[in-house]
């Protein structure tokens, strides 16, 4: 159990620095996800391309770990960005408060994220509109997703094109 978790933290502690490295807020951990955000709480011009420029450091740096450490010790990760409002704020109980996003985003990109292959980064059409030019990227399988009666359409990254 030790292992596991120090080899967990080896793959959290990559992620969480993409994520800082592209000026993003590690929301929190859950078990083997990181929740971040960007453009909270310091307004960024070019947040939706932070955003995705940190999912795709989080792909080089899991390819990486998994050269370095044995097959039994590899996770796969998958990676879903969608841009919209959230609520921020201290969410819990006067012992225990987490300072959170919540909202309708929110939980279409977790959605987004639990449909994500290992090594994919999924955008919404959303996220793709506001930067297709500055990316590398293909159209994938919509996702039907929960509490959606519209299934979702999304994109799989690439990579960046030069100027990104």
């Amino acid at each position: 159990p030790e292992q596991l978790v120090s080899v967990l933290n080896r793959y959290l502690a990559a992620a969480a620095e993409a994520v800082l490295r592209e000026e993003g807020t590690v929301d929190k951990f859950m078990g083997d996800a990181v929740m971040a955000w960007f453009n909270a709480p310091i307004p960024q011009a070019d947040h939706t391309l932070r955003a995705v420029r940190a999912a795709l450091a989080i792909r080089s740096a899991i390819i990486g770990l998994h050269a370095v450490l044995p097959a039994s010790q590899h996770l796969s990760f998958g990676v879903g960005i969608h841009r919209g409002d959230a609520v921020l704020g201290l969410v819990g109980s006067e012992r225990r408060l987490d300072y959170t996003a919540i909202g309708d985003s929110v939980n279409t990109t977790r959605r987004i994220q639990e449909n994500a292959e290992p090594g994919q980064v999924l955008v919404t059409e959303d996220v793709y509109s506001e930067i297709a030019e500055l990316i590398f990227a293909k159209e994938s399988a919509p996702i039907q997703a929960k509490g959606k009666r519209e299934p979702i359409k999304v994109y799989e990254v690439i990579g960046l094109r030069q100027a990104a």
